[in-house]
């Protein structure tokens, strides 16, 4: 029997699902002193919607950060030969963002090298609905304080108690599918925002639909992440109807592609694009019928409203 294994994003037409962590390296506001040398961090977790799946359930034990802390300043360059967690990584981002995507897993959790220290976040490790965030709603994911310096790279842990719900009645194990459970993501300059107070933000899109291939009978999960800044891309916001077209969007410029599911009542909202000119599409559900946008513009750290678009059988 010839196996059939397909990513889910290709195969099964599902959308690609962004899972955005904004890190925010802040000065302390609840009245506790940060201990010189450190720096506090606050992670964010959003996420877009899949179609065709009701819930995936991603299974986080560990968030940390890898810091340069030395005096003397790199540039991204450098941090290339840093090929840590490089066994099996893509290193080719989702073709949502920048393309600073994450570099694989290896066997072991270390705790740095001349490139970096790691240093852990507190969270509340256990499962995390990705598919309940979405157009924006953001969750705190982990916080705490680690070496102050470059933050060069993001490493996630999963556990093994990762799945996908189809409907209500059918649920399946999403096992991870090199078994090796660690995820690294690189964090180049122009992946930081620099915001008041001191403060800095990262956010990492979680490329969901091509994270999960699909294998005779059975999902595995292979983390497919990028990193990206609000500063150097854009977004797209609007509203589609009418909502029994079901609609999936889709921005589309070169091989890039971003998708988003509206809410109910028809908003939508596209995130980490880069700068450049997308054919926005609709894809309905028949009767109606698919419609096509051109040449809408995208510029880095703004928001391109896009009038409401009524789809029609």
């Amino acid at each position: 029997m010839n196996t059939l294994k397909t990513t889910i994003g290709a195969g099964l037409i599902l959308s690609s699902t962004v899972l955005l962590f904004a890190i925010a390296c802040t000065k302390n506001t609840s009245g506790n002193t940060v201990p010189a040398g450190r720096q506090r961090i606050n992670v964010y977790l959003n996420d877009d919607p899949v179609p065709n799946l009701t819930s995936v359930l991603v299974d986080i034990r560990y968030v940390e950060v890898k810091v340069d802390t030395g005096r003397i300043h790199h540039d991204d360059d450098y941090y290339d030969d840093d090929h840590e967690g490089d066994d099996n990584g893509n290193g080719n981002g989702n073709g949502n963002g920048n393309g600073n995507g994450n570099d694989g897993q290896d066997e072991g959790r270390h705790r740095g090298d001349r490139f970096g220290q790691w240093d852990t976040l507190n969270i509340r490790p256990g499962l995390y609905d990705l598919l309940k965030l979405k157009n924006g709603v953001d969750t705190l994911l982990a916080t705490g304080t680690a070496f102050a310096g470059k933050v060069t790279r993001i490493r996630i842990t999963l556990g093994a108690g990762n799945s996908v719900v189809v409907d209500s009645t059918h649920t399946y194990p999403l096992t991870i599918c090199d078994g090796k459970p660690y995820v690294y993501v690189r964090v180049p300059s122009n992946a930081i925002d620099t915001v008041g107070g001191g403060q800095i933000r990262i956010r990492l899109d979680f490329d969901i639909a091509h994270s999960i291939e699909f294998d005779d009978g059975s999902y595995c999960l292979q983390p497919r992440i990028n990193s990206f800044s609000d500063e150097n891309t854009g977004r797209i916001e609007g509203r589609v109807g009418p909502a029994q077209a079901h609609a999936l969007v889709m921005a589309v410029n070169g091989t890039d592609t971003a998708y988003a599911i509206p809410e109910d009542e028809g908003e939508f909202q596209l995130r980490g694009l880069k700068p450049a000119a997308y054919s926005v599409t609709f894809k309905a559900t028949a009767p109606f019928r698919d419609s096509t946008i051109n040449n809408v513009q995208v510029h880095a750290g703004e928001e391109t409203h896009m009038p409401s678009v009524i789809l029609h059988q």
